[in-house]
C-alpha cells in the first residue's frame, strides 16, 4: 500500500511542476508577444465546446476502453500564428458492468500553431501538457487517482461567420499515466477524436 501512495504522490508532484513550468513560460512569452499581435485572420480570443470520443488502451494490460464526453478550450492568440491554449475535459467510460462507473477529467495547457493562409479551412497543430483525475465507484465504494496527461495532434476549423466557426475534426494522440490497481506505474496510449463549435472574438 505504501508504494502505491508514494507513486501517486510522485505523479501528482510531476504534474504540478509541469503545469507550473508551462504557465510561467506562457506568461513570460505573452509579455513579449502581446505587442507584436495585430489584427489578421486569426482571432485574438477563441472559445470552443467539443464532443469527444476516446479509444483508450492500457499499454501494460492489453485492454481497450471507450469513453464519451466533451470539454471546452480557450485560446489566446499572441500573433497571427501562435496561441496559448487551455483545455478542460470530462469523459465517461462506457460498456462497464452494471454498478461500475468511472470518469476521467483532464486539465491541459500548451501552444498551438495555426496555419491561417486560407479562409475556408483553418488547420492547426498543438501539444498540451497537464494533469488528469480518474474517479471510479462501485456499490458505494469510491476511489480516485491523479496522473500525468499529454496530447499531440491537430484539427481543422471552418469559419462560417466573423465570430463563429465549426471544428470539423480534431484528432490527437492522448497519453495518460495512471497507476495500475496494484499501485505499480502504468501508461495508457489513447486516441481522442473531437468535433464542436468555436466562438471567435477580435482579430478580424
Amino acid at each position: 500500500m505504501l508504494p502505491y501512495k508514494i507513486n501517486r504522490t510522485l505523479n501528482l508532484r510531476r504534474a504540478v511542476r509541469l503545469l507550473g513550468a508551462t504557465a510561467i513560460f506562457f506568461c513570460a512569452f505573452a509579455g513579449t508577444a502581446r505587442a507584436q499581435w495585430h489584427a489578421g485572420r486569426l482571432p485574438q480570443i477563441e472559445m470552443s465546446g467539443n464532443y469527444s470520443f476516446i479509444r483508450a488502451r492500457a499499454a501494460n494490460a492489453g485492454q481497450t476502453f471507450n469513453l464519451n464526453g466533451g470539454g471546452t478550450t480557450f485560446a489566446y492568440a499572441h500573433n497571427d500564428h501562435f496561441s496559448s491554449v487551455a483545455d478542460l475535459g470530462a469523459y465517461h467510460f462506457v460498456g462497464f458492468q452494471t454498478g461500475l462507473n468511472s470518469t476521467m477529467y483532464t486539465y491541459m495547457f500548451g501552444p498551438r500553431i495555426t496555419f491561417n493562409g486560407a479562409r475556408r479551412a483553418v488547420p492547426f497543430a498543438q501539444i498540451l501538457l497537464g494533469a488528469g483525475r480518474l474517479n471510479a465507484s462501485s456499490t458505494g465504494v469510491k476511489a480516485g487517482e491523479n496522473g500525468f496527461v499529454m496530447t499531440v495532434g491537430g484539427g481543422l476549423d471552418v469559419p462560417l461567420h466573423r465570430h463563429f466557426a465549426v471544428r470539423v475534426v480534431q484528432a490527437e494522440y492522448l497519453l495518460t499515466r495512471f497507476n495500475s490497481v496494484d499501485g505499480s506505474p502504468a501508461e495508457q496510449s489513447n486516441i481522442r477524436i473531437s468535433a464542436g463549435v468555436v466562438l471567435r472574438f477580435g482579430g478580424q
